[in-house]
């Protein structure tokens, strides 16, 4: 099949567009949606250093790769890397990580739960849901993100992603969460996520094009029985509804923006500094890991 705007060979069809895309005009089309997204939010300004969440999987190898090729040669703007080692389950290959980031010129700092909040694999049974990781990631990647100096933290967050954290929250009828998009990493630090409105499939097909040695076609964590769930909803009704995650993020943004401005100043946890309104919910995962609740 040949790309719909050159005679090459397409490498990829977008259902919700109707296109055939050859490699050069697939990449040029996702950077200049990722850009215009990034205009549109205002994301990155004069003098920001931004701290990009490496985990090592797909999206988070192909944002160090947008970024440090379009962002990274700017003399007002300065880039490094983040990994968190979440010491459960699978654990990532920080030595491996380390040398993805500075093979494209960037920085890296790197920390894990055991060293942010003193949690070991033996805690919990060695497990901790989905869920939870997740909110402890989050702190931690904040935590390490200031001390770096960072003025904002970019996450992989693609279309996706997104799509599937919103019908989530839908479904548990959690309206409210709707209404608060995340703007902030844990209310400190002001989020990047360029690829907001761009397939992970496409997101993947970005990594194995650009980004050199293996990487990972997942995360190293499968969501909890709900999220699953969730994903298989999403993916079933994308599949006959192509343009279904774009309505999905769509809607997310414009109630976001109907709730307005206006939000309490969080409490600050004692315990793992993070804002909380009205309570932790990082403090309580680690009460209940530790033994301590």
């Amino acid at each position: 099949m040949k790309c719909d705007r050159c005679s090459r060979e397409a490498i990829i069809y977008q259902r919700y567009s109707g296109l055939h895309l050859c490699e050069s005009h697939f990449q040029d089309t996702l950077v200049a949606r990722a850009k215009r997204t990034i205009r549109a939010h205002g994301w990155i300004q004069t003098g920001d250093r931004i701290a990009i969440a490496l985990s090592g999987g797909m999206s988070s190898s192909s944002l160090l790769h947008f970024l440090s090729v379009h962002f990274g040669m700017r003399r007002d703007l300065s880039l490094v890397a983040i990994t968190v080692d979440e010491g459960t389950g699978p654990c990532r290959d920080m030595g491996r990580i380390k040398r993805t980031a500075e093979g494209m010129g960037v920085g890296w700092a790197g920390t894990s739960f055991a060293e942010e909040f003193g949690i070991t694999p033996e805690m919990g049974n060695g497990h901790i849901p989905g869920s939870c990781r997740g909110i402890l990631r989050g702190h931690a990647l904040t935590s390490l993100a200031s001390r770096v100096g960072a003025t904002k933290l970019a996450l992989g967050t693609n279309l996706d992603d997104e799509a599937g954290s919103v019908l989530q929250t839908v479904l548990r009828g959690e309206a409210a969460g709707l209404m608060c998009h995340p703007r902030l990493g844990n209310g400190r630090i002001p989020l990047v996520r360029p690829f907001l409105r761009i397939p992970g499939q496409e997101v993947a097909l970005y990594a194995l094009l650009n980004v050199p040695g293996p990487v990972q076609e997942v995360g190293p964590h499968a969501p909890d029985k709900q999220g699953s769930e969730t994903w298989r909803i999403l993916a079933e009704y994308t599949n006959r509804h192509p343009a279904a995650p774009f309505s999905l993020v769509h809607l997310s943004e414009a109630l976001s923006e109907m709730e307005g401005h206006t939000s309490r100043e969080p409490y600050i946890c004692e315990r793992c500094s993070g804002p909380c309104v009205p309570s932790c919910p990082a403090r309580g995962i680690l009460d209940q890991v530790t033994g301590h609740g």
